[in-house]
């Protein structure tokens, strides 16, 4: 729904004003949305809460729709002006848990630090590099992702360049082939992987118990850990204000697939504080499914 002139032109241009007033805007704005469609999509929002939150009122759930929408707004304008994240005349940053980073920088220990798609999530290895720790990402396709269409791809080139000149490190997908990123980890560099990264072809899911069922995700961060022999750190952002955001870095401890459980567990907890943070309600009848109990339980009161 995203027209290509706010894609092109939009975001870029508004990122470049002073002051933290792209960010309030773009809240207020939304991302290029007509009038019918944004209200579409917050009814739909609205509804999908109410089947998966069912004690939230109804004016809980329409804040939730409205705070998603504004959510993934700011994060737009984020991707066009990472430079300015914890800089004076952008959005305040304040990071805990930086020692964790950077003791393992120190001893040239590589690690993976794993995000999930919640809240402002690059903002956090944007932060980490503003304290002197570069990591590197690996994505999904860009260029060779069928689904997407030509602005949001040159869209998205400008968020990796702009990306990659904040963090210092390189931008990689998984079609370029693993073998970089093994070679990288063993050599003490970090990488940024998601655990929640989710597409209908994916092979190798596991199941995680999440909000009453189970949640699919892929278990390529544990095998790489697991082939490497490098830790794991997770890190989350928590906005408070469109321009105030707080980033939690944290250890993981356990074998590779302890620590990923850990971190579902830990996003479960995010999105049942702030459900509205949660990037994946688009793709929540495809990546969750309910659980044999409450299927028995569903069945009982049909």
């Amino acid at each position: 729904m995203m027209r290509d002139w706010s894609l092109d032109l939009f975001f870029p241009t508004v990122a470049r004003l002073p002051t933290t007033l792209p960010w309030r805007w773009a809240a207020r704005r939304g991302r290029g949305e007509s009038a019918a469609e944004r209200k579409q999509l917050l009814q739909w929002l609205a509804g999908l809460f109410a089947r998966v939150f069912p004690q939230a009122s109804a004016d809980q759930r329409a804040q939730w729709a409205r705070a998603h929408l504004a959510m993934l707004a700011e994060e737009m304008v984020d991707a066009m002006a990472f430079h300015r994240l914890g800089q004076p005349g952008g959005p305040a940053v304040t990071v805990q848990g930086v020692e964790v980073a950077r003791s393992l920088l120190r001893q040239g220990q590589g690690f993976i630090l794993v995000l999930n798609h919640y809240d402002r999530l690059l903002t956090a290895p944007v932060a980490l590099a503003r304290e002197g720790i570069p990591t590197n990402v690996l994505t999904m396709p860009v260029l060779d992702n069928p689904d997407l269409a030509a602005a949001q791809s040159r869209f998205l080139l400008r968020k990796i360049r702009g990306y990659t000149g904040v963090t210092g490190g390189k931008w990689h997908t998984t079609s370029e082939g693993l073998r970089p990123v093994h070679e990288s980890l063993r050599a003490g560099q970090g990488w940024v992987i998601l655990a929640d990264a989710w597409r209908p072809e994916f092979g190798r899911l596991r199941g995680h118990a999440f909000l009453g069922g189970q949640l699919n995700l892929p278990t390529g961060i544990e095998r790489l850990a697991q082939s490497t022999g490098v830790p794991l750190l997770h890190a989350a952002t928590y906005s408070r204000q469109p321009d105030r955001l707080d980033v939690v870095v944290e250890a993981l401890s356990g074998t590779p697939r302890e620590c990923v459980d850990q971190v579902i567990q830990r996003l479960e907890k995010d999105v049942q504080a702030r459900p509205w943070a949660w990037w994946h309600w688009g793709l929540w009848d495809q990546m969750w499914q309910p659980s044999a109990d409450l299927e028995r339980a569903e069945e009982g009161h049909s």
